[in-house]
């Protein structure tokens, strides 16, 4: 099950970081329309929009929160061993790392018959992270309740 969400989380995390790209290209290229000559000076920021949001976006909700909108709506959470939040570095180390494994098809074997056969990636162990399913998250009391109901009857 976890394997099907991972994919399905890194499915939706793509889709929001490169989702957001035709917005920025059109009102960029409204600036520079407007600009003329001085164009040429938004080219650092079609290399930060290009190879550094993605790793902005994956790292910093990763490493504060253990988790992406993609993980968040999958419910998937990524933890150091220690089960706290990684930190960014540590969280932007492991989407550099998932990034070459994924662009490389032998990579993105390895990590798939990592994930069925071992439970975790060799990038999440080179970090020293984790990943893992919470089947239930932010249960009101009344939920609790019917739930220790259920289990004791």
């Amino acid at each position: 099950m976890e394997i099907g969400l991972r994919i399905l989380a890194l499915i939706i995390d793509v889709a929001v970081c490169f989702g957001t790209l035709p917005l920025v290209m059109g009102a960029t290229g409204w600036l520079m329309s407007k600009l003329g000559g001085f164009a040429l000076l938004l080219l650092p920021f079609w290399f930060v929009l290009f190879f550094v949001w993605p790793f902005l976006y994956l790292a910093i909700p990763t490493g504060i929160w253990g988790k992406t909108l993609g993980k968040l709506l999958c419910r998937l959470t990524v933890t150091d061993f220690y089960g706290r939040s990684p930190g960014i570095l540590r969280a932007l180390g492991r989407e550099v790392l998932k990034c070459l494994a994924i662009g490389s098809g032998i990579g993105a074997m390895l990590t798939l018959f990592q994930i069925i056969y071992q439970g975790g990636t060799w990038y999440d162990q080179l970090c020293g992270t984790s990943v893992g399913f919470n089947p239930y998250v932010r249960l009101t009391q009344t939920q609790k309740n019917f739930r220790k109901h259920m289990n004791n009857s």
